[in-house]
């Protein structure tokens, strides 16, 4: 006979069990891109440490207490989001390099690549839940926002917003894991 589930057992078990990680990983790449924009001669080492960071700490989760057993469509999701990043990051800086030096606009190259992110946290909702999908669409509107509607606004207000969405959502993730869910 099966035992109905105590309410201490209930609380253990999420849909999610990887969005601590995955607010973790949030973040630091948050801090690691804000600290880069507000101190821009040092763009590439805050950016690079935030990702660094961010993998580890995403890892290190996994010593806090269980949320759940994770599904192969979750572990799924997050190697296909990495995988999706990658290619199209590899598509957008190669037409950007193919264009004469000229014309090259390196706002839109950042504004893409920011875009690009944004897609890939909508495959990885798969694995970290609705907060995760609802950050890459915020992200992917807020790059869109630059690319087309507001040419003119400065790359680096539109940089700092995305920052910012992935500290909120990271910390939302990380410390209301278990309030926002699908079910």
């Amino acid at each position: 006979m099966n035992a109905p589930l105590t309410l201490a057992a209930e609380a253990v078990l999420h849909p999610y069990p990887l969005i601590r990680g995955g607010g973790l990983f949030l973040l630091c790449v948050g801090l690691g891109f804000l600290l880069g924009w507000i101190f821009q001669s040092r763009w590439i080492p805050f950016a690079i440490g935030g990702g660094v960071a961010g993998f580890v700490a995403s890892g290190l989760s996994a010593l806090l207490p269980s949320l759940g057993p994770t599904s192969f469509v979750q572990i799924a999701g997050l190697v296909g989001s990495f995988v999706l990043e990658m290619g199209l990051i590899y598509l957008v800086i190669s037409s950007y390099q193919k264009q004469p030096e000229a014309e090259r606009d390196d706002r839109q190259l950042i504004l893409r690549i920011l875009f690009v992110v944004g897609l890939h946290f909508l495959t990885m909702g798969l694995a970290h839940g609705p907060l995760m999908t609802l950050l890459g669409a915020l992200t992917s509107v807020n790059a869109l926002i630059g690319l087309y509607v507001a040419r003119r606004a400065p790359v680096r207000a539109l940089g700092v917003s995305d920052a910012v969405l992935k500290l909120g959502f990271g910390a939302w993730m990380l410390l209301a894991y278990p309030a926002v869910t699908f079910g």
